[in-house]
């Protein structure tokens, strides 16, 4: 009788480690903000990695807004984003694990080089704001509840602006990338994170207004989805992707990665 309990539990045991192997996956996902996609790096950090641990690496670039929501439903094993109070929230819900501090690069206001707002004469992004705002110039939002957009609305409140001229805030709704080209169509001002408009092609008439400042900081933090939430996540791989991001061969990866010569991103 006892042989057989024995063997009963060790056939069931088996079972779960059979039952837990074919659940498991040679790859992770990751939700991840279109500026580490538009620029190339995250293609070529998935191909990097991939060569040296052997996981593949399958990146669903959305905004950050987008990329969290997709993380909160469980679909991805890694959050890769750039709103570090938004983070930090998904963390104390409970849908992640730990934020890690991953790059930074800066955000940038992008107009016409005739500049008729006139804001390439300020300092102080308070007193841009409120000149894009009240000159006759358009301005492009990608209103997409990215991390940029919600810096857009930050760099707003910081200037006590909530009213706005439908026929000069523009609303695109749609990726970085596409918000540059309809800003330099239209010949208007913008909002981009630095990285994004080095890589963009379709400069035209437009050039960097303004830089720099500790308004402008533009942080990516990486995230390991909570296996405690979503039991089905790749957490081992996800914490082997991490740490190659941030202490091995990833974070050199980050550091040489140019466009034209130009770096794009910077590691903490």
């Amino acid at each position: 009788m006892n042989f057989h309990k024995i063997l009963l539990s060790i056939l069931s045991i088996l079972f779960i480690l059979l039952n837990l192997n074919a659940h498991s996956r040679d790859y992770i996902i990751v939700q991840s903000t279109t500026s580490i996609a538009n620029t190339g790096l995250l293609d070529l950090l998935s191909s990097k990695f991939e060569k040296q641990t052997g996981i593949k690496v399958r990146p669903i670039a959305v905004g950050t807004g987008n990329a969290i929501s997709n993380a909160k439903r469980g679909d991805g094993d890694v959050l890769m984003v750039h709103s570090k109070k938004d983070e930090l929230k998904f963390i104390s819900d409970g849908f992640g694990v730990k934020r890690h501090k991953l790059m930074y690069n800066n955000f940038i206001i992008v107009g016409p080089k005739d500049d008729p707002a006139k804001i390439s004469q300020e300092t102080d992004i308070k007193n841009i704001m409120k000149k894009i705002s009240h000159s006759n110039q358009k301005f492009i939002s990608r209103d997409d509840n990215s991390g940029t957009h919600i810096k857009e609305n930050a760099l707003w409140k910081l200037a006590n602006i909530n009213l706005f001229d439908n026929r000069k805030y523009i609303k695109t709704g749609t990726s970085m990338a596409n918000t540059l080209n309809v800003a330099s169509e239209m010949n208007a001002y913008t909002l981009s994170d630095k990285g994004t408009w080095i890589a963009f092609k379709n400069k035209n008439n437009l050039k960097i207004l303004f830089e720099g400042g500790e308004e402008m900081h533009n942080e990516y933090g990486i995230i390991a989805i909570n296996p405690q939430k979503f039991p089905h996540v790749e957490y081992d791989k996800s914490k082997e992707f991490i740490e190659w991001l941030i202490t091995g061969a990833g974070k050199d990866v980050i550091n040489n990665f140019t466009y034209n010569g130009e770096k794009l991103f910077f590691t903490n």
